[in-house]
C-alpha cells in the first residue's frame, strides 16, 4: 500500500476536521454551471443575468417542497478570449461604459499603452500597472486594428445558439420571458478611438436612436439605457450621452432624453457630459416612475455621480423632473466643490419596488491601502434628500471595494468585494469573491432573512457542506451580478475540475500546479435550507508544504462574520 504523503495528510486532515462539523449539513445553494452556446474560441464565461420570476412565496426556491428551481429560471451569459483579472471580464475598453473606465469623460486615457497605465497608476496605483495595462490594451488596440475575432458572446441558457455570434454582445438583464436586454457592438469598426456601431439589443429588437444606444432594463413597457451623438474635443472625434427611456413598441417615437444636472452645458473645457440610466421602478400609485444611475452634476467640472430622476406619468406620458444627485455619493462630501475630495465618481446600479436602490462610489484617495469602490445603499429613491447609506462591518471591512450587482424585491443584495485586505496600493489587485446581504428595509421578510442569519455573506460559506459539497467544491464563486425573487443567483466563478485540494476558502487547485477557468454558474437554493445549514469555509495554512510538523491554527480556524451595520 502507497504511503501518504506528509502534506497530503495535513491538508486531507485539515478536510476532514471541517467536513465533520458539516457532513450533516445541506448547505443553501447547490452550484450549477451553464455552458456557453458557441463553437467559437473563448478561454473564459460569465453569469451575467438570470431570469426574472418567483415561487412558493415568500421564500422562494428556499421553501420546503421546491421543485424545478434549476429549470424554471434562464441564466444570460458572456464568453471572454482571455481569463479573468482584477476579477473582471476584460474587454479592451468596456462594451457597457459609454465613459472610459467610468471616469474619463476627456477620452484621454485609451490612446495608447502608456495611456492605460497612465490611469492605472493615477486611479488605481498598483504596483503591477504596466501588466494591468498591457493585457487590456492589447485587446483594445486589435479592435482599433479591425479585428473581426468576437471577443464577447452572449448565450441564454438552453437556447442551443448564441445570440450573435458575428458581433460582441452583452447582456444586462433579461425579461421575464427569458429574452436579453444590453448591447450589440461590431467587430473592429472603431475610427479614431470611438466605436461607430453601438446599438440596444432589446428582446429580438435591435434599437438604434443615436450614435451609441446602450439598453440595461426593461419592464415590457418602459426601456431605459442611454444614447450618445457625436461631439469633438482636443482628443479627437467623440460623444457626448444622456440617459434615456422609451417605450418598446416604438422607441424612436418615443424616446425621452433626460436632462443634465442643473446648468450643466454639454462641454465645459475638453470634458463632455455624460449619463446611463441602469434600472427604474414605478411608484405603488403608478404615478411616478424613478429612474437610477449616474448624471452629470456641477458645470465647472462636469462630475459624474449617482442619481435618481423622478417622471411623472400623465396620461401614459413621462415628464421628468430634475436629476437628483446621492447624497453622501458625491464627488465632494458636500456636493458641488464644498468639503472634502472622496470620490471620483459614483453610480446606482439597481432599484427593487420597495424604492430601495444600491450602488457604488469610486475612492479619491486610498483606504486601507486601496482606491476602492464603496458599496452603499440608498433606503428610499423617493425621498427629497437620498441619501447613500455605506456597508460596513464583517465581509465590508474598512476599505474594502467590490461591485454592485442587483437587489430583488425581498432585498437581498449580491455583487463582488474583496475577499483579503492586503495593500494594493504598490502591490496587486486584491482576490475577490462573490456575496450576498439580506438588508433589512422596507418589506423585508423576516423569514427570508433568517435563512442568512441576517448578516452579509461570501457566497463560497453557502455552498458548503452536504449532498452537493464534492460537486460545489469544484467551483469559488468570484462575483454575483444578478438575483430573481425566487433567490437564484447568477455568478461567475473559478473552477478547479474534480475538486479543489480541500474545502478551504484559499485551497489549490492541484496543489497549485492545475490551471483554474472562470465559469458561468447559477446559484440555486437548496429547498428546505435554513441558517442551521450554513457551515463556514476555513482557510489552509499554505505554508504546511514548506513546515513538516504541526497543523497551522488558521487552518483549523472558521471565518469569524459579524453582522453588518450602517456606518453612523
Amino acid at each position: 500500500m502507497k504511503r501518504m504523503s506528509s502534506n497530503t495528510f495535513k491538508r486531507t486532515l485539515i478536510s476532514a476536521v471541517i467536513l465533520s462539523s458539516t457532513s450533516a449539513s445541506a448547505a443553501l445553494y447547490q452550484v450549477v454551471e451553464v455552458s456557453p452556446s458557441t463553437n467559437l474560441d473563448y478561454k473564459s464565461s460569465y453569469g451575467v443575468a438570470i431570469q426574472p420570476g418567483m415561487v412558493n412565496e415568500p421564500l422562494g426556491c428556499f421553501a420546503n417542497g421546491a421543485t424545478d428551481c434549476a429549470s424554471s429560471f434562464k441564466l444570460a451569459g458572456e464568453t471572454r478570449l482571455m481569463e479573468t483579472h482584477d476579477g473582471e471580464a476584460i474587454d479592451g475598453l468596456s462594451y457597457r461604459e459609454a465613459v472610459p473606465f467610468r471616469i474619463d469623460n476627456t477620452f484621454v486615457y485609451i490612446q495608447e499603452l502608456r495611456d492605460f497605465e497612465r490611469y492605472c497608476n493615477n486611479e488605481l496605483r498598483y504596483s503591477t500597472c504596466e501588466s494591468w495595462a498591457s493585457i487590456r490594451w492589447n485587446l483594445w488596440h486589435k479592435e482599433i486594428n479591425g479585428e473581426q475575432t468576437p471577443n464577447a458572446i452572449a448565450f441564454i441558457e438552453d437556447e442551443g445558439i448564441a445570440i450573435d455570434e458575428t458581433k460582441n454582445v452583452v447582456v444586462n438583464s433579461l425579461t421575464e420571458a427569458g429574452k436579453p436586454v444590453g448591447i450589440v457592438s461590431d467587430l473592429g469598426n472603431v475610427t479614431g478611438y470611438r466605436r461607430n456601431s453601438v446599438t440596444a439589443l432589446v428582446g429580438t429588437q435591435d434599437v438604434d436612436l443615436g450614435l451609441q444606444t446602450r439598453a440595461w432594463k426593461t419592464d415590457g413597457t418602459y426601456t431605459v439605457g442611454s444614447v450618445a451623438s457625436g461631439k469633438v474635443n482636443n482628443e479627437g472625434d467623440f460623444y457626448i450621452s444622456k440617459g434615456a427611456i422609451w417605450k418598446n413598441l416604438s422607441p424612436k417615437d418615443s424616446m425621452t432624453s433626460l436632462p443634465w444636472g442643473a446648468g450643466v452645458s454639454e462641454q465645459r473645457d475638453q470634458r463632455l457630459a455624460q449619463a446611463s440610466l441602469r434600472d427604474f421602478v414605478i411608484s405603488g400609485d403608478n404615478k411616478t416612475l424613478y429612474a437610477v444611475g449616474f448624471n452629470t452634476f456641477y458645470d465647472k467640472n462636469h462630475y459624474m455621480q449617482a442619481s435618481i430622476t423622478p417622471l411623472t406619468i400623465q396620461d401614459d406620458n413621462l415628464a421628468p423632473k430634475e436629476a437628483i444627485a446621492v447624497k453622501g455619493a458625491t464627488v465632494y462630501s458636500g456636493g458641488g466643490t464644498s468639503g472634502d475630495r472622496i470620490h471620483t465618481n459614483s453610480l446606482l446600479t439597481s432599484v427593487n419596488a420597495n424604492l430601495i436602490a444600491i450602488g457604488e462610489a469610486k475612492r479619491a484617495t486610498a483606504e486601507k491601502g486601496a482606491y476602492a469602490n464603496r458599496l452603499f445603499i440608498v433606503p428610499d429613491v423617493s425621498s427629497s434628500s437620498p441619501t447613500a447609506a455605506f456597508l460596513s462591518g464583517g465581509i465590508f471591512f474598512e476599505g474594502a471595494g467590490g461591485k454592485a450587482g442587483a437587489m430583488n424585491n425581498y432585498n437581498e443584495m449580491v455583487g463582488q468585494i474583496d475577499a483579503d485586505n492586503t495593500r494594493e496600493v504598490s502591490g496587486k489587485p486584491r482576490r475577490k469573491r462573490g456575496f450576498i446581504y439580506p438588508y433589512n428595509g422596507k418589506n423585508t421578510n423576516d423569514e427570508r432573512k433568517n435563512i442568512f442569519n441576517n448578516q452579509a455573506w461570501w457566497l463560497d460559506d453557502l455552498t458548503n457542506g452536504g449532498e452537493f459539497s464534492n460537486a460545489n467544491n469544484q467551483y469559488r464563486i468570484i462575483d454575483a451580478t444578478d438575483i430573481n425573487d425566487a433567490g437564484v443567483i447568477a455568478a461567475s466563478a473559478f473552477k478547479c475540475v474534480g475538486g479543489y485540494d480541500s474545502t478551504a476558502h484559499n485551497a489549490r487547485c492541484g496543489n497549485g500546479k492545475t490551471e483554474e477557468t472562470t465559469v458561468a454558474v447559477k446559484l440555486i437554493p437548496i429547498a428546505g435550507a435554513t441558517s442551521e445549514d450554513i457551515v463556514q469555509r476555513g482557510t489552509d495554512d499554505q505554508s504546511i508544504d514548506r513546515k513538516g510538523a504541526t497543523i497551522g491554527l488558521w487552518a483549523l480556524m472558521l471565518f469569524g462574520l459579524v453582522g453588518f451595520r450602517k456606518k453612523d
